[in-house]
């Protein structure tokens, strides 16, 4: 029997309205990696349910949202889980989607932390993937695409970035307050953070939004890449000074 899994959620702020976005898959479905490595099937999709027609929700909608698909995982326990071998308890699955809306982020922000938005038309047997870069955009291809089959998510369909709360905490110095300071750019964009396997990036280095990791002088941004020059070999980067007033040199 197979069950559906709900691995993450990242929910997309429009005003006053919510955009339920949620990464899942199937416990019986597989794709394969760069590598040949078979790997669990995930996408992200809209979760609209009873409202199929619609990708737009108020809070309270979203409650009603939360309220039917609470009822679908009481009435088919087992089918509806958060991992692999383990499902959601009562009330979970409500709880976990209501807390989309705290951590919802605009468009521009998830650009900014280093993610690719985009609508899906599934109408079609090719799915057609659009880019859309700000919530301008999104709005005018939801309505472009409001005959088709459609739902939203991020190009990447396993990973979402969000701005490192850790960071957050430790960089609590106020670089606003330096005439400068400085950043290491990438072929992919400037540098946010880094995990034991992967390395994450943000375009704008001047968004208010902005998760890049920052230094006081050349001298500690030249330090962090000598300390983690073996992580670093594969990706080359410069340092860059930006120019508090928005200047960059």
């Amino acid at each position: 029997m197979s069950s559906e899994i709900f691995y993450d959620k990242a929910f997309i702020r429009v005003e006053e309205k919510y955009i339920p976005v949620v990464n899942h898959g199937s416990s019986n479905c597989f794709e394969f990696d760069s590598r040949g490595r078979e790997i669990p099937e995930k996408t992200w999709s809209v979760l609209n349910h009873p409202y199929m027609e619609r990708m737009l929700f108020t809070a309270d909608e979203i409650q009603e949202i939360a309220d039917f698909y609470e009822e679908i995982s009481m009435s088919n326990r087992g089918g509806t889980k958060k991992s692999r071998n383990r499902s959601f308890e009562e009330n979970e699955f409500r709880r976990w989607i209501l807390a989309g809306m705290k951590s919802a982020h605009t468009v521009e922000e998830y650009v900014e932390f280093g993610n690719r938005v985009i609508v899906i038309d599934y109408s079609e047997d090719r799915w057609m993937k659009y880019s859309v870069p700000t919530t301008d955009a999104l709005l005018d291809k939801i309505q472009e695409l409001a005959d088709r089959q459609i739902t939203v998510g991020f190009w990447d369909n396993r990973h979402v970035n969000r701005p490192s709360m850790r960071r957050s905490e430790r960089q609590t110095f106020d670089f606003s307050s330096l005439p400068e300071y400085y950043v290491l750019l990438g072929k992919q964009g400037y540098f946010v953070k880094r995990s034991s396997r992967r390395i994450w990036f943000a375009r704008n280095v001047q968004s208010t939004h902005s998760a890049i990791r920052k230094f006081k002088t050349e001298k500690a941004a030249q330090k962090y890449l000598t300390d983690n020059q073996k992580f670093f070999s594969k990706c080359a980067f410069t340092i860059e000074c930006v120019q508090n007033g928005g200047a960059s040199e």
